[in-house]
């Protein structure tokens, strides 16, 4: 029974020898893993959620919260490895039967014409005229804030904890426009990640030389975080 209810774990690592041992303590050897699943654990996304808010309910609480995010980091949702699964992930959770359970805050990636979540279907099903939906935009100061805050957090775990290196001095041979030019290219803090590791990565090659980022670099960055995105 353990090893049937822990047969659609893909993401999390499944331990039936735990399981097995609460099914002794919880359940009577009568009890099937599908009549278990059923009526504790849920089989559709709704059924789960429903269940969860209700044990929520019961310990005291006022009712259910579930936060999503960094969806793309999930080895399964990986756009490079599988390129419509983060696609197909987002269809089934925006559906009306499931955005009605308790209160869900999915933060995707990408819009929602990139995820092909503007279909006709999926307005119908996912019933977006009822729920809070809203595209999260970032601006070129906006990203440039959050790499600088980035780039000392970063100095700061290495163990400098008065970082004097600021993430504009890693650009004294490229130009202002060039620069500014580099980063309203980006749209997300995701994209902003990839460009910055990139150009980190070029600094750190050419570290012996003394050679600091160039125009050219910048753009192949840009372009990296670009392929990168969703």
């Amino acid at each position: 029974r353990a090893k049937q209810l822990c047969a659609p774990l893909r993401v999390a690592n499944a331990r039936p020898d735990l399981i097995q041992g609460l099914l002794h303590s919880l359940f009577s050897s009568d009890d099937t893993a599908d009549r278990i699943r059923g009526l504790h654990i849920g089989h559709s996304a709704q059924q789960k959620l429903e269940l969860i808010e209700s044990l929520a309910r019961a310990c005291g609480y006022q009712g259910l919260a579930v936060f999503g995010d960094c969806f793309d980091e999930v080895g399964l949702l990986d756009p490079l490895m599988y390129p419509a699964a983060l696609k197909v992930f987002a269809r089934e959770v925006c559906k009306n039967e499931v955005l009605n359970q308790g209160r869900l805050h999915f933060f995707f990636p990408d819009a929602r014409a990139s995820l092909d979540l503007s279909t006709d279907r999926i307005v119908r099903e996912a019933r977006f005229d009822r729920h809070f939906v809203r595209d999260l935009s970032w601006s070129r100061f906006q990203l440039e804030d959050l790499a600088e805050r980035r780039f000392l957090a970063a100095q700061r775990e290495a163990g400098n904890n008065s970082p004097n290196a600021r993430f504009q001095d890693l650009f004294k041979h490229v130009s202002k426009e060039d620069f500014s030019g580099a980063i309203s290219k980006l749209a997300t803090p995701r994209e902003l990640m990839v460009f910055m590791t990139e150009l980190l990565a070029r600094v750190e090659a050419h570290s012996e030389d003394g050679k600091m980022v160039a125009a050219q670099d910048m753009e192949i960055a840009v372009n990296k975080a670009l392929e990168q995105s969703v």
